[in-house]
C-alpha cells in the first residue's frame, strides 16, 4: 500500500513591486509517494502552474496587460482571452458563464506523472489538492490542455520516460482528446474555440472519491 502527498513551493521578493512581472507568482508542485510498509518516500510528479495577482495590480495602478505581457508572451495571449482590454476584470460573457467575479487568475501550466502511477486519476487529485491550496480568490483556472513532447523533459526536470511519445499526429490528436476528456471530469470546460479550458473557482469540485469513481484515467 501507499499514500500520496503534494508539496507546494513558491516565493517572492520582500520588497515593493518594482516590475509588472512581479505581480505574477509562479508554484511548483512535487508529488511523492510513501511506501506505507518501509517509509521510502519517492517523487512521482509534478504540478506547476503562475497565478496573476490581477486585483494587487489594480490596487497598484499597474496595467494588467503589462503585467502579463511583461511575463511572457503566452501569458499575453491568455490575458487578451479571458480579460477586458483596459481593465482588471474578466470578459463579461465569462463573468456570466463562469460567475467568475474575483479577478485573480491562476493557470495551470503542466501535470506530469511517473507511468507507473498513471491510470489511478493521481494527476486530477493533484490538480484539484493544488487548486484547493493555492487558488483561493482566484476567480478562474485556466490551463490549455495538451499532451506534453517527449523531448520537453529537460526544459521540465523530468526522466523521459515519464513522457508520452507521440510519432504520429494522429496518435497525438488522440492523446489530446482523451486528455480533455479527462479534466472534463474535474469541471474544466473548454474556451470556445481555443485550446484553453477554464474551470470556475467559486464551484465546489468533485470530492476526491467523485474523481476516483467508475472511468478511465
Amino acid at each position: 500500500m501507499a499514500s500520496f502527498n503534494i508539496s507546494i513551493r513558491t516565493g517572492g521578493s520582500l520588497q515593493s513591486y518594482g516590475e509588472p512581472s512581479d505581480f505574477v507568482s509562479s508554484y511548483i508542485g512535487v508529488i511523492t509517494c510513501t511506501d506505507d510498509d518501509t517509509g521510502e518516500v519517492t517523487k512521482v510528479g509534478r504540478v506547476t502552474a503562475i497565478r496573476v495577482h490581477a486585483g494587487l495590480a489594480q490596487d497598484a495602478g499597474e496595467p494588467l496587460f503589462d503585467v502579463c505581457d511583461s511575463y511572457s508572451q503566452e501569458l499575453a495571449n491568455v490575458h487578451a482571452l479571458l480579460y477586458e482590454p483596459d481593465g482588471y476584470s474578466f470578459r463579461e460573457p465569462l463573468m456570466l458563464r463562469f460567475e467568475a467575479m474575483e479577478s485573480d487568475l491562476l493557470v495551470l501550466d503542466y501535470v506530469v506523472l511517473n507511468p507507473k502511477w498513471r491510470k489511478l486519476k493521481l494527476g486530477l487529485l493533484a490538480v484539484r489538492r493544488f487548486v484547493d491550496l493555492v487558488g483561493g480568490g482566484c476567480g478562474l483556472a485556466v490551463s490549455y490542455i495538451a499532451p506534453l513532447r517527449h523531448a520537453a523533459s529537460r526544459m521540465l526536470g523530468v526522466p523521459k520516460s515519464w513522457l508520452p511519445s507521440h510519432e504520429r499526429k494522429a496518435d497525438r490528436r488522440a492523446a489530446a482528446v482523451r486528455l480533455r476528456g479527462y479534466f472534463r471530469g474535474m469541471g474544466f470546460e473548454r474556451l470556445g474555440r481555443s485550446w484553453y479550458y477554464a474551470l470556475p473557482l467559486n464551484m465546489v469540485t468533485p470530492s476526491a472519491s467523485e474523481l476516483l469513481g467508475p472511468g478511465d484515467g
